[in-house]
């Protein structure tokens, strides 16, 4: 869409659909740079003489919030150890990009779903560029790698650099500009900080920027940063509101690149003149042809460079562009410029931006005005170099009283030093030029700098997950003090309602996010819920809320006229069955959504931890009201689901909401129209579940419990999530209901106080794709780099899966990625080659053969993270006796090859060797390069080949048998001789059953869970076998009902003393000594689970069975185990006993 033909009134919606990146795109690359960060960081761990990566900075305009659509730019600065000073920066050596640049051909060949990569010709030495870019090619963005001299360590927000910083960065003797990646951070803090709206202009200067370049030559022209600084510069002095005309925001902008000649622009946000060598080396710079625009971060870049861009380019197209379509208003007067200090005038050609005479001299401007410094200190955060180059401010000659009481009101708040105080603290001779009157767009109660820009928190993900308790505490919990005018405001509310409606008030809920505990800084709702006496029940609400509103809004109008100190309150857009208002604080960097709900009073009041009545919810469901119509009954219920939560648990609550309104801030208006997200509050719901099933500690890690969030939200399309803390399933209505709610499409988040309500409606997919983003960010990294794990938690509880959607169940949630599998296959065929070719190589000892056992190897793995077996078979044990002789040397081989092959061979997976120091244990973990949650853990155990090359199907010589006997002193104890049986004795079962145990398992680990600390459970492998004997026994079925089979073995082990299970299948009663050892085996105390490979092992043996039998009586009735009409799904014939 042509800028110059949309209207003034369109701008808004030309940036919001045409110029903001598309999302999808977005979210592709922030995984993609995500996945790069982890990458590269993980890069020392290859080598330790290579040099280590301290940290990562991202910068560019991608990392600015100011990226255009199509294309754009980033920058990842890369600080490394090697770099202790600028100078070695200079000398970066060709070896470290080398290796980077192996490093990224590597990443490149999978940058992420959807994106291509290709190298580009490097603009200068010492850095690396590539391009990744959209399928289709319609959307690109360039890549900048830059080793970097970390000179200001990790940075703090609002805190700034020390002197001896730029001291030392004017001491190198650098060119201009030559370390300006080490100051990365500060330049696209400055940037990233501004309101969302000032992000809209220069997106739309930079349109402009884009247009002009296919016109003109491109070489020749600024950069698109310099426009950027430009603009900041022309909001904070013309401007300073989060809401504004874009149009006249541009002209201004247009007005002042017409007047580049007078340029001289510069912050000291970063840097000033309390430093000697720093000060002096700034009045150089501001002598400087014009534009001068000086980079708020690295002041030896001179970004306007007027000897070296076209800025007379720019003028010209600048000139040509006021006439346009973009300029006129509706009644097709052109939209005029701001005003303010150092922005163009009519009639006056220069900006009266000051030029320096001397030490010893007053600033004069080039008219040869006097200016004079007034007795107020200027707010201002951007300076037109008064003090230093060309030309004064003008004075008014009249003072503006409003502006006085403006800047009364500026000196209550901190702000940072101008350039004027920094010049006058440092030349105590020099008259400082200032601003005498505040613009007439400024409101008379806010500065320029305290702007919802500059309160905005830092970015989420640029906080180290150390940090987030500090970072909740700081930034996201509400102030107390407002906190405390709006519980003042809300009791003075209801005491005016109370005392004068015509209408009898029984009594009075406070909900919304105020009332839950869990309202954020800045900005909250609160819901103030009043029930009436003249509101019977749900179906009579409607009739009389009308004229209650109306009494209400009567009342409130008196009242708002004298509110409370300190606040000030309005009404807003109206709701049929509410009162909107809001409650802001003078400063306005505080509000509060308030809403007042007249309503029926259903559930009355309610002693602590009892359930309202079944009949309420029964007359709500047959009031035949819409979804959530009648929420507001139950908002006392909704608050104290939530109040009662942890405070850390409260703390991620906020965390998650903080997340959720940046990513609703940033594509506000930015993304094609669509459904809205699902509100704030299912994202609480979303967390106390997360929490609840994967956690349930009062302590715990903010980063693990997040990283968990995000993952639900990425499977919001599963979502399934209910509670019956107030309402219960034994009610028929109440049953008949939720069945109806769980046979609807996902995601599915039931209010926990009503019913009728879910939540979870809304748009997911930009949420999802956000989390994507954020999955590989700083914030949930651990120290060494890596990701912190996530809670084990599943989108939806087995206990609350329909008996009809327990293979859906599975399949989504329980089955392992097939993709992942593969490559876990071919990484592990590799180890197993390797170690039996080049272990003990140079000994007698020789390794027979190395099998892999464990669910992975028999197809009963769950997703997540599993567990596996490496069994290598060794010539030095020769009996069952000699298996522990040798264990620590034998390890300790096996370790070093093991680790050889992880430095020699290129894996699918990520590779990694245990550090423990345990002479009898070896492990190693394969992970997913791309699935994070998905890994597998082996245990590396030596053993003796007693089956040796045994035929598949073929039954072991019965003597291997009698020596295990003779031989054994506790049950199992060389089981891993018998692993190859084992694995094969479930391989061989028909697909349908091992999903079945898939289940078992699923539902076993989340009893352990739950029994934690109770005593030990059966182990895992009992379970699996109980399962293979109830499909043996119930019919052999290979496409059975899952439900049933589920209830079978659930009701087998409730009958566990009668339990007594074997196989004869490698071993049989047909031997004596076998034969007595099995009727021994077989007189032991129920239950009796032998291993079919391993008659000595016991699975059954001294475990508390009980404690998971109680377990399995609460699932037998649960809805996984009961049909559509709520009967109990019947188990198969199955006897307990063989």
């Amino acid at each position: 869409m042509d800028l110059f033909h949309t209207p003034a009134g369109a701008l808004d919606k030309l940036v919001a659909h045409n110029l903001h990146p598309a999302p999808e795109f977005t979210a592709a690359v922030r995984g993609a740079l995500g996945s790069l960060n982890i990458t590269l960081q993980q890069h020392r761990a290859r080598g330790s003489q290579r040099p280590r990566v301290i940290r990562i900075a991202k910068g560019g305009a991608y990392a600015r919030g100011t990226a255009l659509r199509g294309g754009t730019d980033v920058e990842l600065v890369i600080f490394l150890d090697c770099f202790q000073s600028f100078g070695d920066q200079k000398t970066c050596h060709s070896e470290t990009l080398g290796a980077m640049r192996m490093l990224l051909e590597s990443w490149g060949g999978h940058p992420g779903p959807g994106l291509t990569f290709e190298f580009s010709q490097s603009k200068a030495s010492r850095i690396l560029q590539f391009r990744l870019a959209s399928a289709d090619g319609e959307h690109w963005i360039d890549v900048s790698l830059v080793p970097a001299f970390d000179v200001l360590g990790q940075p703090r927000s609002g805190v700034k650099p020390t002197p001896n910083v730029y001291s030392s960065l004017l001491s190198s003797h650098c060119q201009a500009g030559e370390y300006s990646a080490c100051f990365t951070e500060p330049r696209k803090n400055f940037v990233n900080t501004r309101p969302a709206k000032l992000k809209n202009l220069i997106l739309l200067v930079k349109h402009w920027y884009h247009q002009v370049q296919t016109r003109a030559v491109r070489a020749t022209l600024p950069p698109s940063y310099a426009l950027e600084l430009l603009t900041i510069f022309a909001w904070e002095q013309g401007c300073g509101k989060d809401s504004f005309s874009l149009a006249q925001g541009l002209r201004t902008v247009l007005a002042l690149i017409q007047h580049s000649k007078y340029l001289c622009i510069f912050w000291t946000e970063n840097y000033g003149f309390e430093d000697p060598a720093v000060g002096e080396f700034l009045r150089r710079q501001l002598k400087r042809p014009r534009p001068v625009i000086l980079d708020p971060a690295d002041p030896t870049w001179d970004v306007g460079n007027g000897t070296a861009w076209r800025w007379d380019v720019l003028a010209q197209e600048a000139e040509s562009s006021f006439s346009q379509q973009c300029f006129k208003q509706a009644s097709g007067v052109l939209v005029q410029p701001w005003e303010g200090p150092g922005l163009p005038r009519a009639g006056i050609l220069d900006l009266g931006h000051p030029i320096y005479q001397g030490p010893n001299q007053a600033l004069e401007d080039n008219k040869g005005h006097l200016a004079v410094q007034s007795k107020e200190r200027s707010q201002k955060p951007s300076n037109s170099a008064p003090g230093f180059p060309e030309a004064a401010t003008k004075i008014p000659a009249m003072p503006n009283p409003s502006a006085n009481k403006t800047r009364k009101i500026r000196k209550k708040a901190a702000h940072p030093k101008t350039v004027q105080e920094a010049a006058l603290d440092s030349i105590s001779s020099h008259v400082r030029i200032t601003q005498s009157t505040a613009s007439s767009h400024m409101p008379p109660d806010r500065s320029s700098i305290s702007t919802a820009g500059s309160r905005m928190s830092p970015d989420l993900s640029q906080i180290p997950s150390k940090d987030l308790d500090c970072f909740i505490q700081d930034h996201l919990r509400p102030s107390p003090q407002f906190q405390q005018q709006v519980k003042q405001a809300i009791d003075a509310i209801l005491c005016c309602l109370r005392e004068k409606s015509v209408y009898k008030v029984l009594r009075v809920s406070k909900g919304g996010s105020f009332g839950r505990g869990t309202d954020l800084r800045g900005s909250c709702d609160v819901e103030l819920v009043i029930f009436y006496k003249t509101l019977g029940d749900f179906k009579g609400q409607k009739p009389h809320q009308a004229e209650i509103l109306r009494d209400m809004q009567a009342q409130l109008r008196h009242w708002c006229q004298n509110p409370v100190p300190g606040l000030s309150l309005q009404f807003i857009e109206q709701k049929p069955n509410a009162l909107q208002l809001q409650l802001a604080s003078t400063d306005l960097s505080n509000r509060v959504d308030l809403s007042v709900l007249p309503a029926f009073d259903a559930v009355g009041p309610l002693k602590s931890g009892t359930k309202p009545q079944p009949q309420v919810y029964s007359s709500l469901l047959s009031s035949g009201c819409q979804a959530g119509e009648h929420a507001a009954c139950f908002a006392e219920l909704r608050r104290n689901f939530i109040n009662t939560c942890p405070p850390k648990l409260k703390s991620l609550m906020l965390l998650v909401k903080h997340w959720y309104r940046q990513v609703v801030t940033r594509y506000k208006g930015g993304e094609a129209a669509g459904d809205a997200p699902p509100p704030a509050y299912a994202l609480e719901l979303l967390t106390i579940f997360a929490w609840e099933q994967g956690c349930g500690e009062q302590k715990f890690s903010l980063a693990e419990g997040l990283r968990t969030i995000l993952r639900l939200i990425q499977q919001h399309q599963s979502l399934c999530i209910y509670w019956t803390v107030n309402y219960s399933v034994q009610d028929p209505a109440i049953r008949a209901h939720l069945l109806c709610q769980l046979r609807k499409a996902r995601p599915l988040v039931l209010d926990p106080a009503d019913p009728t309500w879910n939540v979870g409606q809304g748009d997911w997919k930009l949420l999802a794709q956000e989390a994507a983003a954020l999955g590989s960010q700083v914030c949930l990294q651990s120290g060494d780099g890596t990701l912190v794990p996530p809670w084990d938690v599943t989108p939806a509880l087995l206990h609350q899966t329909l008996a009809e959607d327990l293979d859906k169940f599975i399949s989504e949630f329980l089955q392992p990625n097939r993709h992942f599998l593969t490559q876990v296959k071919r990484a592990v065929d590799t180890i197993c080659s390797f170690l039996k070719e080049n272990c003990f190589r140079n000994s007698t000892i020789k390794v027979l053969k190395v099998v892999k056992g464990g669910s992975s190897a028999k197809g009963t793995a769950l997703q997540g993270r599993s567990d596996a077996d490496l069994v290598v078979f060794l010539s030095c044990f020769r009996q069952f006796s000699e298996q522990g002789s040798h264990r620590a040397e034998i390890i300790s081989e096996i370790q070093a090859h093991l680790e050889a092959c992880q430095q020699m061979h290129s894996f699918d997976v990520k590779f990694e060797v245990s550090k423990r120091k345990n002479p009898r244990v070896l492990s190693f973990t394969l992970t997913s390069q791309t699935l994070l949650d998905q890994s597998v853990d082996f245990d590396v155990l030596p053993a003796f080949d007693a089956l040796g090359q045994l035929r598949s199907g073929s039954r072991p010589d019965p003597r291997v048998y009698t020596d295990l006997i003779h031989s054994c002193s506790n049950a199992g104890e060389f089981s891993t001789c018998f692993t190859e049986l084992q694995r094969d004795f479930i391989t061989s079962r028909p697909t349908k059953l091992k999903s079945l145990i898939r289940l078992v398992k699923y539902w076993y680990q989340q009893c352990n869970k739950t029994i934690k600390g109770k005593g030990s459970l059966p182990p895992q492998h009992g379970l699996e076998l109980l399962t293979v004997y109830a499909w043996e026994q119930g019919g052999q079925n290979p496409q059975f009902n899952m439900a049933e089979g589920f209830r079978t073995v659930l009701e087998l082990i409730v009958q566990y003393r009668q339990l007594c299970v074997y196989w004869t299948i490698n071993y049989s009663a047909e031997d004596k000594t076998i034969g007595d050892f099995l009727k021994m085996q077989l007189r032991k105390p129920r239950p009796v689970i032998l291993d079919p490979a391993d008659p000595t092992g016991n699975l059954g043996h001294n475990a508390r069975w009980d404690l998971l039998a109680k377990e399995a009586t609460v699932y037998a009735s649960a809805l996984c185990c009961v049909d559509r009409d709520g009967n109990p799904i019947k188990p198969w014939p199955v006897k307990a006993a063989v």
